[in-house]
């Protein structure tokens, strides 16, 4: 049998490991280069591709109904903001990490791609532009932990500070003694840029009290979504 020893022995090794799994994986990011990335990028494109090819043709007809909705979504919400500068792109990977809620697309400094630009799908705000490479650009979602953004609530558009904490997405800076209630819509603050998203792009859904300011948990279900093409709001047109 075990002795006693030797299973603390285990037990603190097994931590040890698991705490080192995690580590890794949670820093993933840190250890791809743009060879592997470019890579999965490639890879990604043949095994859709590839998955397509494997469906019978009902199968293989409702896919690219389903796609060609989505992109026909987009198109319509350039056509309809003009004075926008919108590119599309399609998300070739996301990060394997919860924690993170980052995804990947072909575009990059080369493109136009600047940090903190707006990112949205079809039916939602996503984010905004993260680390911008030559080719490619990272994109955190709300609930990244990276994100930071001034945001507007409720009717008064009181101003907060929207940020992520991996799992959810909440407002602080906001004093306690504000009148916002659960349900309330989120706005992004008034610009150019923001007017385009006029619809809210989530609500209060908890309240809690902290050292005299408010901490406002949001609607933050983005990453969960199941969305292959995102805008990216670049700039004004001239």
């Amino acid at each position: 049998m075990i002795s006693k020893k030797n299973k603390k022995k285990f037990f603190i090794f097994s931590i040890f490991c698991f705490l080192v799994f995690i580590f890794f994986w949670l820093n993933i990011n840190s250890i791809f280069s743009t060879n592997t990335k470019n890579f999965i990028s490639s890879f990604y494109s043949y095994h859709f591709s590839y998955k397509l090819d494997q469906k019978d043709d009902n199968e293989k007809y409702n896919a690219l109904k389903t796609e060609n909705s989505k992109l026909r979504n987009l198109l319509d919400i350039k056509n309809n903001n003009q004075e926008l500068n919108i590119i599309f792109s399609k998300v070739i990977f996301k990060y394997p990490s919860i924690l993170n809620n980052t995804f990947f697309v072909p575009l990059g400094i080369e493109d136009g791609i600047q940090e903190d630009q707006l990112v949205f799908s079809d039916k939602k705000f996503i984010g905004k532009v993260g680390k911008v490479n030559e080719s490619h650009s990272e994109i955190y979602s709300i609930q990244n932990l990276n994100f930071v953004m001034i945001v507007e609530v409720g009717e008064e558009k009181h101003k907060g500070i929207l940020k992520g904490d991996g799992f959810s997405s909440y407002i602080k800076y906001i004093q306690d003694t504000t009148n916002i209630s659960i349900g309330d819509k989120i706005y992004l603050q008034n610009s150019t840029e923001a007017k385009f998203f006029l619809k809210p792009i989530a609500e209060v859904i908890k309240i809690e009290e902290k050292k005299g300011f408010l901490k406002i948990y949001i609607s933050s279900d983005v990453f969960s979504s199941n969305f292959e093409y995102v805008g990216i709001i670049m700039n004004k047109n001239d």
